[in-house]
C-alpha cells in the first residue's frame, strides 16, 4: 500500500469513531465495607477535571476511553507518513535542483 493510500485510509479510520473521551478512569472504595465508585480524570486547559460516574456507565466509558486512545494512536501515524512523504518530496526536489546543468567553471572563455 502506498503512502498517499495508507493516509486516506486512516482518514477514513478516523472519521468512523462516532464517541470517545480522554482522560483516565480510576476505581476507588471509601473503605472494606463501602461500594466502589468510579471517577474519571482528565487534563483540559492546563486544569484537571474529575468527574464521578455511575457503575452503569462504566462500559460504555472504557469503550469511549479506547477509541480515544485509537484515535490518537492513528493521528500519529498519520503525522509519521505525512513527515515522511514531507521529506522524500524535499530530498526529490533537491536532486532535481542539484541536476540542472551548472556553468562549467574550468572552460577558458573562446578568443575574441
Amino acid at each position: 500500500m502506498t503512502t498517499p493510500q495508507r493516509r486516506q485510509e486512516i482518514l477514513q479510520s478516523m472519521n468512523s469513531i462516532t464517541r470517545m473521551e480522554r482522560g483516565k478512569l480510576c476505581t476507588q472504595s471509601r473503605g472494606p465495607t463501602a461500594p466502589p465508585f468510579h471517577k474519571l480524570q482528565c487534563w483540559y486547559q492546563g486544569k484537571n477535571h474529575t468527574r464521578y460516574v455511575p457503575a452503569d456507565e462504566v462500559a460504555a466509558l472504557q469503550e469511549a476511553l479506547a477509541e480515544h486512545r485509537r484515535f490518537q494512536q492513528l493521528a500519529q501515524e498519520f503525522v509519521d507518513l505525512t513527515v515522511a512523504m514531507t521529506r522524500q518530496q524535499t530530498e526529490t526536489e533537491r536532486k532535481k535542483n542539484s541536476r540542472k546543468s551548472k556553468p562549467n567553471v574550468t572552460r577558458r572563455p573562446k578568443p575574441s
